[in-house]
């Protein structure tokens, strides 16, 4: 750096700094970017995008506004005062001067860039202690890298709109211009005109770029297209402010000249970025090795699995999803080598290079945009669009939500090749107001649960007891699905009967003590409580959240979860559950602040404690008993009782910030006596924040409010030291 640069920065960065418009600037900054980190994190709790991603995609809208505020003055001040002229008179070259205000503007980007950072690692740390461990300055440095390169370009943007007008609010409105609604357009007719573009690309390539290199993927071609733009950027405005010098003197030629010099800078700086996207190549940074945090129980299927097993993707290398899924079957790879089980081989067939076997492919019942897991002379095929949801753009499966329920499905087809290939069958009753598994209502359907059950290998089969003389022999476990009415005496003595003989039974308890088979479980040692759990601890203020899990085979692995009750009814023992070989377990449990309302209608709730009962309740609970006699069964009886009829439907699903399906599929391997398959099905790399409202309503008005208060007051502290206001 020449001395001309280090004494125009230390000039412009002297007065940039303490000035109110900065202070002004970097503290809406941090508010509009904080507000909606909290509300990005909201939603994306429980998801695969990691909380570095999101912190840096709630910046990326609102960094362009603050580098336009930071630049508006730098040179449109200096011409409307004259004082560029006599700038311009001193021995500096334009180009100097240029990078000085440029290098001030950065610096103080940086800086607000610097304070935003204290969301994460300060409020976020204090407020979601289960992220703790993963809230370090070291995961959160390729996210701040990806917006220095974007600050670095905006930056230099605005300095260039700054050095072609002589008000700031001109050049302010110009840069918005170009940072924001000539991309967003050029973007928008892109993807309406070409249908290929649209299904290649989901986002803008700022929002891209960000996710991609915060997740640790970077590319050549995002370095080279920030590096092109900025160097143009900077050069355009250096171009400008030699215009300025030429102005009166030289006549429209030299400036004409200029102008087209400018002009073919920026088709040289398209045809590098055009260049570097033809050549593109792509490289992980190692602290983010894609899939590395695989899920306790697809390590522990890896780890009891043997032999050698293969998958093969079926999938051009230029489809949308090729990164995701390759990405995917890396960390899968990785985690089998490390885990020290089973042998996984990873290839890749592109239909359009290697004819030969892709049509052996085809031939054993294939199709491309699939993934075929072999074991021996077994096979499933798996069609990646079973791999993402359906509400997920493939385009967008880097480092986001997908990659969730893509190593579970992969795990659920591994397990399929470790099993025999016997299923076990689920009968779910009817007849009773129960919720089936062949609804798709997004709120009190079960649809999303059922695909998980056969993706496990269970089968799924209804069965009405009062037109059957008995249940099934090959019933694994007996699902009783949110019944309202009560069984016949009929079905209530067929179901005595089989469970005698050993039978599992799980129940989804709607409100009632006779609702269903609520009689009969009485008579078995559980007993629903006629109230309603209200609790401090909850997010819509009519749900529940609860974080005690019990040390059972069910629970165990959940610790530090988060389980969603939403208006669960308590559940407690009955005097059978003091019967001799009766074990009974309360699975989960709330907090202190609970208690039971017998009139949940009536607002505001409040506890009458002679008659309700106080925290913590239990939620869920299971038992077991060795038999209903003094001879203990060989097959001991086994019934989970959850307190919530929607525990695991469509609605409470979506909200993926929860336990709830590992609670329901664990407690079916449990009945159904596959214990070694209890453990979390939830990868490693899922955000978890664990925050109930109180914590969320701390932690947005630290991030949204607090924050840029004191950064506000700072600056304006600064300024009024150095005289701004005078």
């Amino acid at each position: 750096m020449t001395r001309a640069i280090r004494v125009v920065f230390a000039r412009t960065f002297g007065r940039l700094a303490p000035s109110p418009t900065a202070a002004v600037a970097v503290a809406g900054f941090l508010a509009l970017a904080g507000g909606f980190f909290t509300r990005a994190l909201m939603r994306g709790d429980g998801g695969a995008t990691p909380a570095a991603a999101v912190w840096a995609l709630s910046a990326v809208p609102f960094l362009p506004i603050l580098a336009a505020l930071l630049t508006m003055r730098l040179i449109a001040d200096e011409r409307a005062s004259g004082r560029l002229d006599l700038v311009l008179t001193a021995p500096i070259q334009e180009r100097d001067f240029v990078l000085g205000k440029f290098l001030a503007a950065y610096a103080e980007t940086a800086m607000a860039l610097g304070f935003y950072l204290l969301v994460p690692l300060m409020a976020l740390k204090m407020c979601a202690p289960a992220l703790a461990d993963d809230l370090t300055f070291a995961s959160f440095l390729p996210a701040a890298f990806a917006l220095l390169m974007q600050a670095a370009l905006w930056c230099a943007t605005g300095l260039l709109a700054s050095a072609c007008f002589r008000h700031a609010a001109a050049a302010a409105f110009a840069s918005l211009i170009l940072m924001l609604a000539l991309p967003h357009a050029i973007f928008w007719v892109a993807t309406a005109w070409s249908p290929v573009l649209r299904a290649r690309v989901a986002s803008i390539p700022f929002e891209a770029h960000v996710v991609d290199i915060a997740t640790g993927l970077v590319s050549f071609s995002a370095l080279a297209f920030y590096a092109s733009l900025t160097l143009f950027a900077l050069f355009a405005a250096t171009r400008a402010v030699a215009a300025e010098r030429l102005r009166g003197r030289a006549g429209r030629g030299p400036r004409a000249a200029t102008a087209g010099v400018a002009m073919l800078a920026f088709v040289f700086a398209c045809r590098v970025v055009a260049f570097a996207m033809r050549l593109d190549f792509s490289f992980e940074l190692p602290m983010h090795s894609g899939g590395a945090k695989a899920s306790a129980r697809t390590c522990q299927l890896l780890a009891e699995a043997h032999g050698d097993m293969r998958i093969t993707c079926f999938l051009a290398r230029q489809a949308p999803e090729f990164r995701a899924v390759s990405r995917l079957l890396r960390g899968l790879q990785t985690t089998s080598r490390r885990v020290g089980g089973a042998r996984l081989a990873v290839d890749y067939v592109d239909p359009r290079w290697e004819l030969g076997r892709a049509l052996d492919l085809v031939r054993a019942g294939a199709e491309e945009g699939s993934l075929v897991f072999r074991r021996g002379n077994r096979r499933i095929t798996l069609p990646l669009r079973d791999l993402f949801p359906a509400s997920t753009n493939v385009a967008r499966a880097v480092g986001s939500d997908a990659l969730v329920a893509g190593e579970s499905v992969c795990a659920s087809a591994l397990q399929r090749l470790s099993l025999p290939t016997s299923r076990e069958v689920l009968y779910w009753t009817t007849g009773h107001g129960e919720a089936t598994f062949d609804s798709y209502d997004p709120i009190y359907g079960l649809s999303d649960i059922a695909r998980d059950l056969r993706r496990e290998g269970y089968a799924l089969e209804k069965l009405d007891l009062s037109s059957v003389p008995s249940v099934p022999g090959d019933c694994a476990v007996l699902v009783v699905a949110g019944a309202r009415e009560p069984f016949a005496r009929m079905e209530i003595a067929r179901l005595e009967g089989w469970l005698r003989g050993g039978g599992r039974l799980l129940v989804l308890a709607a409100p009632g003590p006779n609702a269903g088979a609520g009689a009969l479980l009485a008579d078995m040692g559980v007993k629903i409580l006629p109230y309603t759990v209200i609790s401090q601890s909850t997010f819509s203020g009519t749900d529940v959240v609860a974080r005690e899990f019990a040390e059972h085979p069910i629970t165990r692995p959940l610790a530090g979860s988060t389980a969603i009750f939403e208006a669960p009814i308590p559940i407690a023992p009955s005097a059978a559950a003091q019967a001799e070989g009766t074990t009974f377990t309360e699975l989960v449990r709330t907090d202190d602040t609970a208690w039971g309302e017998s009139e949940p209608a009536t607002r505001p709730w409040t506890r009458d404690a002679t008659t309700e009962p106080g925290g913590p309740l239990a939620l869920a609970v299971a038992l077991e008993r060795g038999g209903m006699a003094r001879d203990v069964a060989l097959r001991p009886t086994r019934i989970v009782v959850v307190g919530d009829a929607s525990f695991v439907a469509n609605g409470a699903l979506s909200q993926r910030a929860n336990a709830n399906r590992d609670v329901f599929l664990n407690s079916l391997a449990w009945l159904a006596g596959l214990d070694a398959l209890t453990a979390p099905r939830t990868p490693g790399s899922t955000v978890a924040t664990g925050m109930d409202r109180t914590r969320w309503m701390r932690f947005g008005f630290a991030s949204a409010l607090v924050l840029p208060l004191v950064v506000l007051a700072l600056g304006l502290v600064a300024a009024f030291r150095r005289g701004r206001f005078s």
